[in-house]
């Protein structure tokens, strides 16, 4: 009887593994039927563009984004700037050939490259210039020889619901709508809490690390589909507000398109809050014109 159970084992794996070979055969051939502007897979251009978005958090956060940090953080210090020039090196080997930095592109990009020119020329100092866009955007780029960096950030107006904003009352809306537990029923703080507290105990390296975890990006995202998503019906005031998180990030990305040169290998590192990781890998990865890098993939194996 056991002979014969193993034999009915194999003979149905056989069959399912043979089966799965038809399966691949039979897509292939369509595949290979389709014309290049049916591939899902096909470029049109001379070299795709690899983009990397090292998520960072913002080192002189006074809590602008929702959390207030608690744990104090000095870059400035003797200790940390070591830990700085180990995660510059790091991003070093990824040879990025343009880096795009978290200010607005309109407003700021001038005004930042002529600093990014008076720091070449050693005639601006940032010795004592907290801001990541300074201590890791400037930095790299003068190791790197780069003449000029890019600011590729924009803003996103309210486009959204109208309410009466001096007598909104969010929490007693959400009570009234029976939708306030099921706003608050996860504690996004706690993990907010958790990564600023190990500023305490990790080098910078180890702090971004877990910062550009796929996980933990998703687990940041996953607020805006749960907390800020809040309301529906009469008031859309959540969604609207995602959508123009959204649009931001969608701006981000225009703007990086429109930076890049196709008919280049270039190589892109954009440096912004971590907040902006998940969104902006999702439109490179899903884009037919950029390959995405994890900076992990630089951080981990070069620990």
């Amino acid at each position: 009887m056991k002979n014969l159970i193993h034999i009915l084992t194999v003979l149905v794996l056989l069959t399912s593994c043979n089966q799965q070979k038809d399966k691949i055969i039979i897509e292939k051939q369509i595949l290979d039927k389709l014309s290049p502007i049916e591939d899902p897979n096909f470029f049109i251009g001379k070299h795709k563009t690899k983009a990397m978005v090292l998520g960072v958090f913002h080192f002189n956060d006074a809590g602008l984004d929702g959390y207030k940090p608690k744990f104090p953080f000095n870059i400035l210090e003797d200790k940390r700037q070591v830990e700085l020039e180990t995660l510059l090196n790091k991003i070093a080997e990824y040879k990025p050939t343009k880096i795009l930095l978290e200010w607005n592109r309109i407003k700021a990009d001038s005004i930042v490259n002529e600093k990014y020119q008076n720091y070449l020329k050693d005639s601006f100092d940032i010795s004592e210039k907290s801001n990541e866009v300074y201590q890791i955007g400037f930095k790299l780029a003068k190791k790197l020889g780069h003449d000029r960096i890019f600011c590729s950030d924009a803003s996103a107006d309210w486009f959204g619901v109208n309410l009466d904003w001096d007598n909104y009352d969010e929490d007693a809306y959400l009570k009234s709508q029976g939708q306030y537990k099921k706003a608050r029923r996860y504690d996004f703080d706690a993990f907010y809490k958790i990564g600023d507290s190990l500023k305490t105990t990790r080098t910078l390296t180890e702090l971004l690390l877990r910062l550009n975890n796929p996980e933990n990006r998703r687990k940041d995202h996953q607020s805006y589909l749960t907390k800020i998503i809040e309301g529906a019906g009469d008031n859309y005031l959540g969604a609207d507000n995602v959508a123009r998180w959204y649009r931001r990030n969608l701006r981000i990305f225009a703007n990086t398109l429109d930076i890049t040169d196709f008919d280049k290998e270039e190589r892109l590192l954009l440096i912004y809050g971590s907040g902006h990781v998940w969104q902006l890998r999702q439109f490179f990865t899903d884009s037919p014109d950029f390959d995405y890098v994890e900076p992990n993939d630089y951080l981990i194996s070069r620990e």
